[in-house]
């Protein structure tokens, strides 16, 4: 749950960066888009678990589009490292909520009538 709180502080990172850095209108485009629909999506992923995987979903894409489009150093390092943040904050192992086991405990040894307890052999 600490992890899909993390990635709402995450996702808007992408979107911030295609307006500041020149990118590529490929990649201005793409993370622009797939920015801003991670950022609502991420909000709503704290209520469902399969919102959070669809934002792992929106993270791939962006992964793909450093080796899909043409892109310098800067737009690959930019997406690959977003991506993967999102992806291991929204389908990593911290992503789970604590969950509490609760197990019967096994019948109470008896105890004979006089009080005491039996001795070992």
């Amino acid at each position: 749950m600490f992890s899909r709180s993390l990635a709402i502080l995450i996702a808007p990172w992408l979107p911030t960066a295609a307006l500041i850095l020149s990118l590529g209108p490929a990649h201005t485009a793409s993370d622009l888009i797939a920015g801003t629909l991670a950022v609502v999506l991420s909000g709503f992923a704290l209520v469902s678990r399969r919102i959070g995987f669809a934002v792992s979903v929106v993270a791939a894409w962006v992964a793909l589009t450093a080796f899909i489009f043409p892109s310098t150093l800067v737009e690959e390092v930019i997406a690959i490292s977003w991506a993967t943040a999102m992806f291991a904050c929204m389908a990593g192992p911290f992503s789970e909520p604590a969950r509490v086991y609760r197990v019967a405990s096994p019948p109470a040894a008896s105890v004979p009538s006089d009080g005491r307890l039996p001795l070992a052999a």
